[in-house]
């Protein structure tokens, strides 16, 4: 009868968990980025946009036509940030994290 209750006890917290009604929050290792939610838009021949959940510092990178890379600074925040070429065209956009 223990083994049944401990078993529904498990069971029942990994489904509170699963469902974000666990009050318990963990944070993520130093170093490891999986619990940061990003996403990069280019919205123009010369701009890219991110944004990123907050918790872990992040910028926005291009690479341009004219072989540089450009950054937007770094926030730890969830906001929008871009990134502008200098001069020529993206070729390339991502998030540093």
């Amino acid at each position: 009868m223990r083994i049944a209750a401990a078993l529904t006890a498990v069971a029942l917290s990994g489904a509170l968990a699963g469902a974000g009604l666990a009050g318990t929050a963990h944070a993520a290792p130093s170093g490891e980025a999986g619990i940061l939610a990003c996403s990069t838009q280019k919205i123009s021949s010369k701009v890219a946009r991110g944004w990123c959940s907050a918790g872990t510092d992040w910028r926005v990178g291009v690479k341009c036509t004219d072989g540089r890379h450009y950054y937007s600074g770094w926030v730890a925040d969830a906001r929008y940030q871009h990134a502008i070429c200098g001069s020529g065209t993206i070729t390339h956009y991502w998030i540093d994290r």
